[in-house]
């Protein structure tokens, strides 16, 4: 995916004729907050994916997928070193599945 998710999502919305409102209702949240989500002023919450994948017949797996690389994207987009960044992330996420480590719950800003 080359957009933001909240352009996905958008996107989404408009090819299936949905209103801001009816898309809102579908997924438990408010109108104004999909609008912030869809102009990139607010972070999609993680618990819309399940009625995101549902409702757009979409892979949850693939969705969590695109969640997850935007978050990190935002995260390391005004970094120069993006590559080593990234690379180094995957090494410790490696280490940590190798130690079998549990991580506490991360909240991404």
């Amino acid at each position: 995916m080359k957009e933001t998710f909240g352009e996905f999502i958008h996107r989404l919305r408009i090819e299936n004729s949905l209103t801001l409102t009816k898309l809102a209702a579908a997924l438990d949240i408010d109108q104004s907050t999909l609008s912030k989500i869809e102009n990139h002023k607010r972070n999609t919450p993680k618990e819309v994916l399940p009625k995101l994948a549902s409702l757009f017949s979409l892979d949850i797996k693939e969705l969590e997928k695109e969640f997850l690389s935007e978050r990190i994207a935002v995260l390391i987009y005004n970094q120069e070193n993006t590559n080593d960044v990234l690379k180094l992330a995957e090494e410790k996420a490696n280490y940590y599945k190798s130690k079998k480590i549990t991580q506490s719950k991360i909240e991404f800003i």
